[in-house]
């Protein structure tokens, strides 16, 4: 039996939050990416390459290895594989990932160093915690992963962060909790602008 088969009920559930954030315009175009662990296997399934949130389906999802290797599927591995792939590896906690470019979480990224928790709600459910890499291009470049890594590995309770020039990154026990984060991620950020706190 082919992973994809096997692992549907993963993939479906990665199929509704990625048509669902197209819907909510968190993820327009064909960027973005996001991925969920299988457990009890060094494999993700991810998003393909130039696929769009909106179309994604069973057909256009890839199963990958952790170093972004195409183990299944038609299409290429999201250009981000890598970086799950590294997150997965380390983080056995973490069973889920979305990378989008919500408008708000984005231009909060591009003046400031990390995410204010502009709610209560926000600093409870976040960890406290959503720092500001600036990778200096749209593809986070390998060198960057050790810095990502070990501030996740210092902030345990930490559950995003934010890339500038190029949205944010949530993680989750599973996708619906990665897809929760980055929802609240979002929302924090929208406050944090309307209510002043960005200066």
């Amino acid at each position: 039996m082919k992973l994809l088969e096997q692992y549907r009920g993963l993939a479906e559930a990665l199929l509704w939050e990625a048509h669902k954030f197209y819907t909510l315009q968190y993820q327009r175009s064909d960027g973005g990416n996001l991925s969920v662990r299988i457990p009890g296997t060094a494999y993700m399934i991810v998003k393909g390459s130039n696929v769009d949130f909106g179309s994604l389906s069973l057909d256009t999802l890839v199963i990958a290895d952790f170093a972004g290797q195409r183990v299944e599927g038609n299409g290429k591995p999201s250009k981000e594989s890598l970086l799950h792939g590294a997150i997965y590896r380390e983080f056995a906690q973490i069973g889920a990932i979305m990378h989008c470019h919500s408008p708000w979480a984005t231009a909060w990224a591009a003046r400031h160093e990390e995410l204010l928790m502009a709610t209560h709600h926000a600093g409870i459910k976040l960890g406290g915690l959503c720092p500001v890499f600036d990778t200096h291009s749209y593809v986070v470049p390998e060198e960057h992963f050790a810095g990502i890594l070990d501030i996740l590995r210092q902030h345990p309770q930490m559950k995003s962060f934010l890339l500038r020039g190029h949205g944010q990154v949530a993680l989750g026990a599973d996708m619906r909790d990665a897809a929760l984060t980055a929802e609240l991620v979002e929302e924090t950020a929208m406050i944090a602008q309307l209510s002043g706190l960005s200066g």
